[in-house]
């Protein structure tokens, strides 16, 4: 694993892919948790897109996976605590 041979577009551009992952992540967990009828089904789905990313990050780099699953962790963590707040004021 030589992180010093991978350009810095390429560093920046899987981060950018991690934060838009990590989103459609939090967008899927609002719809199959914080909606009037959950949709449990939905877990299923973000569990397979997970799964294939990580596959394709892997085949790809290792260090770029690093920085794809750090950027998409950190998005689906806070994108799901807005969500919760947000929700949590919209029972009140």
């Amino acid at each position: 694993m030589d992180f010093a041979s991978i350009a810095l577009w390429a560093y920046m551009l899987t981060a950018v892919f991690g934060l838009c992952f990590g989103v459609l992540q939090s967008i899927l967990l609002k719809h199959a948790v914080f909606t009037k009828e959950p949709r449990k089904w939905l877990y299923g789905v973000k569990f397979v897109l997970w799964a294939a990313a990580l596959v394709i990050m892997a085949l790809v780099s290792l260090p770029l996976l690093i920085v794809f699953v750090v950027a998409a962790s950190i998005t689906l963590l806070f994108g799901s605590v807005i969500f919760y707040h947000k929700a949590q004021k919209e029972a009140r």
